[in-house]
């Protein structure tokens, strides 16, 4: 059997499954669908394969499909994203064009087809010190470099754990220390609406997963990073005490 050239995997819970938007089918292209929980309708086409798993947090999820995805090139897809076709063909010959390349974070858009962030013009090396908020949807990974050197996603961080964010940071993060070859393009490959209410900033349980994100990646420097963090935008954390627990990392039981 012919090797895809692409697995796009979608993490999803059971009763998300009805909200998953497949793109259209590809040549060479595998989609994956892994599934927590029991329940929801199993989508059926030819080049969908679907996992279901016992198990909680999107981190989990992710793990199985770079274990399980036959594709060369890996891209992970969300409720209510879609891709866009000319921006996938554009990564597949990234890929192409850079054998060593393990780690791509590209670009996304929102409904509209306004970026749906301040992204870097040109090409440049991503690092703990640039990637911190890549998402999801603009992350694609070259799973058989990523299995041989055996960088994970930290399942004590993501959606469906207390540490609900910064798992694909972590992600990129510990990429670099593994010595993968990790880039930024200017691509724009995926596309989802634009979130009128998903940031939790100005709560204690926010700042207390961002506190442990910067000392997941940067051990006795998070301090510092923090305090960065803080002094550029305070307004975020909603009260000064809330941003020196932010700093400091500590936060009552």
């Amino acid at each position: 059997m012919t090797r895809p050239a692409l697995t796009i995997a979608y993490s999803v819970l059971a009763d998300g499954l009805s909200r998953i938007v497949l793109p259209p089918a590809r040549p060479n292209t595998e989609i994956l669908v892994v599934v927590q929980g029991a329940g929801g309708s199993d989508p059926v086409r030819d080049d969908v394969r679907v996992l279901r798993l016992d198990s909680t947090g999107v981190s989990v999820s992710r793990n199985e499909a770079i274990f399980q995805a036959a594709g060369e090139v890996l891209l992970f897809g969300e409720e209510d994203a879609t891709f866009i076709s000319a921006g996938i063909d554009e990564v597949l010959d990234t890929f192409a064009d850079n054998p060593r390349l393990a780690v791509l974070l590209g670009r996304a858009q929102d409904e509209t087809g306004t970026p749906r962030k301040r992204y870097p013009a040109f090409r440049e090396p991503a690092t703990m010190w640039n990637s911190a908020r890549v998402g999801t949807i603009e992350l694609a990974v070259r799973p058989e470099l990523i299995r041989k050197s055996g960088v994970t996603f930290d399942e004590s961080f993501g959606a469906g754990t207390e540490n609900y964010l910064g798992d694909e940071y972590i992600f990129v993060a510990d990429a670099n220390r593994a010595r993968l070859k990790c880039e930024y393009f200017p691509i724009t490959f995926s596309q989802h609406p634009a979130e009128s209410s998903g940031t939790r900033f100005g709560t204690d349980a926010d700042a207390r997963a961002r506190a442990r994100v910067f000392t997941r990646v940067f051990g006795w420097f998070a301090p510092v990073m923090r305090l960065a963090l803080w002094a550029r935008n305070p307004a975020r954390f909603g009260s000064i005490g809330r941003g020196i627990r932010f700093v400091t990392g500590v936060f009552p039981q």
